[in-house]
């Protein structure tokens, strides 16, 4: 087994090209599983980097780099930022990926708490996300984390989501 030294920090704007480039690389499992009109509406979205940008500007951003490549990234989106989703006064997690290269490491998981962490120590009431029909390992991990199942959502790229929350 080869030793990966994982190297977990905050991500900054000027990551935002490499986060483009793990997150599509993160994400290309899905196209055998998504209708090619819904695939490709979903790697457009991976591959604008003002999204990212975007996301940068408000969110705070862990990256897990090994041998200084990224290797997986997450999103906490704080409090205020509603959207059709996720009401005003909840902190979301946005965008969780881990290059296939790298999977099987706790990378993931560990992203994952670290916005939980984040958020508890901001003065947080909790963390929410939605997650995928077709997103199984994932979903798994958070049921594991303890976040829990809310509700059903509106099918988003032709499949089945469903909103979870942590609350603290």
């Amino acid at each position: 087994m080869v030793n990966h030294h994982l190297v977990y920090r905050r991500a900054i704007i000027t990551d935002a090209p490499n986060i483009v480039r793990l997150t599509l690389r993160a994400y290309h499992d899905y196209q055998a599983v998504l209708a090619p009109a819904d695939w490709a509406r979903m790697e457009t979205n991976l591959a604008n980097e003002s999204l990212f940008v975007e996301l940068l500007n408000k969110a705070v951003a862990f990256i897990c780099e090994i041998d200084n490549q990224p290797a997986g990234v997450i999103f906490l989106i704080p409090k205020g930022n509603p959207t059709t989703i996720f009401p005003a006064d909840w902190s979301y997690i946005r965008l969780l990926g881990v290059d296939p290269l790298h999977r099987g490491l706790g990378i993931g998981r560990k992203l994952t708490q670290l916005c939980v962490h984040h958020a508890q120590v901001s003065g947080e009431m909790g963390v929410a996300l939605h997650t995928s029909e077709f997103m199984n390992t994932a979903r798994q991990m958070y049921e594991n984390l303890g976040f829990q199942r809310e509700k059903e959502l509106s099918p988003m790229y032709g499949k089945r989501y469903w909103l979870y929350k942590l609350s603290f």
